[in-house]
């Protein structure tokens, strides 16, 4: 849920210039991944206003009221978690632990009766698609489990991804590198083959947000930035920017070629 500014001069920057290491195949020679790891609101799937009426639903029966851009400038990007907590500490009000359990369990009740309104983005399926059979898959998001699983079911996607790592799993919210650290360590257990020499410099991460690419470039992974939720000048950290998921096939983010071996010498 958070958006900070993106820094930089409000221009993308070209592929590679983050962090060294572009995203794709035939950028200045480097390595294609070996996985790509996806956020998901916003990036698959077109939930990110629907997060924002449930979590200001509940917000607003605890008599806080946030606007659609308050939102946008200060929880699009952490889980759910998180923006709670920073939603009543902006008040001066305490809250437990217990308590902050008990408002995510709402907002995500909430969120559950709705799943019906849930789309995914042109070309998120296709790319999936193409991508699972080439590299390794995974997910790691600010979203509770229950509710990726469900929307990854009702568009058969689920079995594509080896891992999926939600705010139910992690202590620490993006922009902490946590998320993508034990996706990654999840790929490494996962079959087929073995991946337990993946390293962080062979995934790609997907993302939305600010936060989540400053997660992705802390993790020392790769970062694809889609200008689904923000600008694209906002997401200028990331390794290379595009417009919309369509824009991406499996052969621009991998090659042409088959199959990528295992091993991590290449």
């Amino acid at each position: 849920m958070s958006r900070p500014d993106g820094g930089g001069d409000g221009q993308a920057l070209p592929p590679g210039a983050a962090a060294g290491i572009p995203p794709g195949p035939a950028r200045d020679g480097a390595a294609p991944p070996r996985a790509v790891i996806f956020d998901f609101d916003g990036v698959i799937a077109d939930t990110e206003g629907l997060h924002f009426e449930t979590f200001a639903r509940v917000l607003e029966e605890e008599g806080i009221r946030i606007s659609g851009a308050d939102h946008d400038e200060r929880f699009l990007g952490v889980n759910d978690r998180e923006g709670f907590r920073r939603a009543f500490a902006e008040k001066g009000r305490e809250v437990s632990a217990r308590e902050v359990d008990l408002l995510v369990a709402r907002k995500s009740a909430y969120y559950r009766t709705r799943l019906g309104e849930v789309r995914l983005f042109p070309g998120a399926a296709e790319l999936v698609e193409g991508l699972h059979r080439r590299c390794l898959l995974a997910i790691a998001s600010g979203g509770r489990g229950v509710e990726i699983d469900a929307v990854l079911r009702a568009h058969e996607l689920r079995d594509r991804f080896l891992a999926i790592l939600s705010a139910d799993e992690v202590a620490l919210s993006k922009p902490s590198p946590e998320p993508y650290l034990k996706a990654l360590e999840r790929l490494r257990g996962s079959p087929p083959g073995p991946a337990s020499d993946l390293a962080a410099r062979d995934c790609l991460v997907i993302e939305d947000s600010i936060f989540g690419i400053q997660a992705a470039l802390a993790a020392g992974m790769r970062c694809l930035a889609i200008a689904h939720t923000f600008p694209r000048e906002k997401l200028a950290a990331a390794d290379r920017v595009v417009e919309k998921l369509s824009e991406l096939s499996a052969e621009d983010l991998l090659g042409p070629t088959g199959r990528l071996p295992p091993s991590g010498d290449h």
